[in-house]
This record gives C-alpha cells, structure tokens and sequence, in this order.
C-alpha cells in the first residue's frame, strides 16, 4: 500500500469518527433536555385531603415535594451542563485527534519526498558508479590484449589495441604509459614522450611511466648526433639519466613491458657516453635483477671485450648463449634474444651460426628500431682492441635490412 493510500484512509477515518462523536453529543445533550422538561406539564401539585391527612401534614408533604422537585431540577441542569461539556469535550477531543492524524500524513509525505529524492540521488550515482566500472573494465581488457600482443612481438597490433582503449578514456594512464613504450620501440620519440607525458599529468607518481620516459628521452639523445647537437643531445641524455635514477630508487626491481631491468637502460646510456665503468656496475645491477635473461650479460660481455678484459669477455659470451638458448625454447619469436646470441656465436667464433640466427630474425620481422640497437651495440663491439671476425659483414647486413625497411616505408 503507497502512503497516499494510506493517507486518503485516515482522512476518511477521522472524518468518520468526528461526525459519530458530534452525533453522541447531540443526541446526549437532547436527552438531557428532555428529561429535565418531562414533568413540566403546567400544573400545580396537590394533596387528597380525603385520607384523614392535616393541612400541616399536607403542607410538610408538599414542601418535602417541592424540595424534592427542585433537587431533581438541579440535578438535571448539572446533568445538562455535565453532558454539555462532555460533547464539548468530545468535539475538542475529535478536532485535536483529527489534527494530529493529518500533521502524521503532513511528515509521511515529507519523508516519502524525502527517501524518493534519496533514492534518485543514489540510483543516478550507482548508474555513473556503474558506467565508471564498464568503462575501467572495457579499458582493462583492452590493455591486457595489448599487452599479450607485446608478448607475441605483434607491436602493431598492440598499438591498435592501445588506441581503442583511448577513444574510451583518453587520460587512462596505463594505456597512454604502453603507447608510449611502444612508440619508444619503434624509435617514433616524439609520439612516446606525448604519450609518457600524459601518463604523468594523470598519475605524477606512476614509476613505470617515469622509467619510460627516461628511456624515450635517451633514445632521442641517441637520434641527436649530428653535427652541432652536441649539446641538445648531452641535455636529452641527462634529462633521461635524472628520470631513470628516480624511478629505480622508487623501485630497483622496476622492469619494462617485456621484462627487462631499467639499470640496462641506464648502462646503456652510460655507454654512449663513454662512463663504461659505469655502465659495468648499471649492467650488474640488472643481471641481478634478471638472472635469467641474455640482456644484461651480452652487454656485460660486450663491455669486457671493449676493455680488453677478454678471459671475463668469453666466459660472459658463453653464458650468453646459454641463456639465450633457453629462452628460445620458451620463445622462439623472441628477436631481441636471438640477436644475442648471434652476437655472442659471432664474437665466440661461429660466425655461421651467428649468420643463420640473423637471417631469422630478419625472417621474424624485425622492427627498425630493434635492428637500429642492435647495430648500436655490433658498433660499440668494434671498437674493441681485439678484431672480431665478420662483425663488419653482420653490420652491413643489418645496414641492409634497415634499407629496405626505409623503402617500403616510403612505399
């Protein structure tokens, strides 16, 4: 039953009971009336004689009569005014009940507006609440998509993942931090520090997006070797080296979307700008970190050769291999593994094999950008004191291959 049901019964209810109870006092009142008038029949009274009764004793009858008479008048005129004020009371009684009954339907219906304004409030806050969740959950999913994309090494496809997932929430720091990565990847800087920078505008404090970002701005360092940049490129680098230290005392263990610690990043910064001592130590660091990945040992390995140390370059170079190895067999589309160990068969003597796992990777898709480390790295080896057998041949290789990809680019 509503409460406007409910009222429109109580109103009739208490109209009901207010004409009942000013009928009982009406009919009360007449009855008093009545019975105080009934004897008054315009008479006088008077005695028989006849019985031998005196006139004194006739006179003291009638007296006792008239006293009698006149206390039953008084007695019905207090009756009278009794039953007078008893309806009055009754009325009185009916009005204020009748009062109180409607001020009772007045605070229903208050409350009623007010728990039906309550409910909108909470049902269009659950309805925003809800279209948040659907939101999230629709960006999440998204992002997970993209990120086994970047498992499998399908980065386009994990771009275009990524990019569905803004046209549903644009500031989500999370997809504009993997856009970002990504874009880093493929060496297009400009459109990676857009994104990075937009995952802090969100999130100051999201660390992944600040190791991200240094790592975008180092890579634009990389790009700045022209003449004359000198300084442009010296001011990229050591914007990176500050973003980089911030977030590995953040988090030391801090890696990138494929698994790698960010203390390679910053030994590799540190090898471009000749601090290889430096770039020892960041490298150690992330092989602590990553045991198991060929990352941090085939620079290590590269940084002894370049330094002479060549008893520590070959065990690290066999090290290399073995780890890669392993990781091929869980990977076998793992590029960047495979280039490792084409590097180190290449330095340990096996320049076949190391050709042959160059071929595949070019055979895999390799993206431009990797092929373009890569060559970074095989150029840095080359300046070791040792001569390593077809190194030269593997970089016109890679040269090559970079060629080609510029063409259909352009195509």
């Amino acid at each position: 039953m509503s409460l406007q049901t409910a009222s429109r019964r109580i109103r009739r209810l208490s109209g009901s009971l207010t004409a009942l109870l000013a009928l009982a006092a009406l009919v009360v009142a007449l009855y008093a009336l009545y019975a105080a008038h009934r004897d008054d029949s315009g008479l006088a009274p008077s005695v028989d004689l006849s019985d031998g009764i005196s006139e004194a004793e006739a006179l003291a009858i009638l007296e006792r009569a008239d006293d009698a008479t006149a206390f039953t008048g008084s007695l019905l005129s207090f009756l009278e005014v009794s039953m007078a004020a008893i309806s009055i009371a009754l009325v009185l009684g009916a009005w204020m009940l009748r009062s109180m009954i409607l001020d009772q339907v007045e605070e229903s219906r208050a409350l009623s507006a007010r728990i039906e304004a309550t409910l909108g409030a909470y049902e269009e806050r659950f309805a925003a609440l809800q279209a948040t969740v659907e939101r999230e959950v629709a960006v999440l999913s998204l992002q997970l998509l993209a990120e086994q994309q970047v498992r499998a090494h399908n980065y386009d496809t994990a771009i275009a993942t990524l990019q569905r997932a803004l046209t549903i929430d644009e500031t989500d720091h999370a997809t504009n931090y993997l856009l970002g990565y990504l874009y880093t990847q493929r060496k297009e800087i400009a459109q990676a520090i857009a994104h990075l920078e937009r995952a802090l505008e969100k999130e100051p404090d999201f660390t992944p997006a600040i190791a991200a970002l240094g790592l975008a701005l180092r890579r634009q360092g990389d790009g700045l070797d022209a003449p004359g940049q000198e300084a442009e490129r010296q001011r990229a680098w050591e914007q990176a080296e500050a973003r980089l230290k911030e977030a590995l005392a953040r988090d030391p263990r801090l890696t990138d979307a494929e698994g790698e610690s960010y203390y390679g990043t910053l030994g590799g910064l540190y090898r471009r700008q000749g601090r290889l001592y430096a770039a020892l130590d960041a490298y150690e660091r992330a092989h602590s970190v990553t045991p198991h990945s060929s990352y941090p040992l085939i620079n290590l390995a590269s940084l002894h050769k370049r330094l002479s140390n060549d008893t520590d370059a070959e065990r690290t170079f066999r090290d290399v291999v073995q780890r890669a190895l392993w990781q091929l067999d869980d990977d076998p589309r793992d590029n960047w593994t495979r280039c490792d160990l084409a590097q180190a068969y290449l330095v340990l003597g096996q320049p076949d094999a190391a050709f042959q796992h160059f071929a595949r990777v070019l055979d895999q898709g390799a993206e431009p950008g990797m092929l373009e480390t890569v060559r970074s790295g095989l150029a840095f080896l080359s300046e070791s004191p040792t001569p390593i057998p077809g190194l030269d041949a593997l970089i016109a290789r890679i040269d090559e291959a970079l060629a080609r990809a510029s063409q259909d680019s352009a195509l």
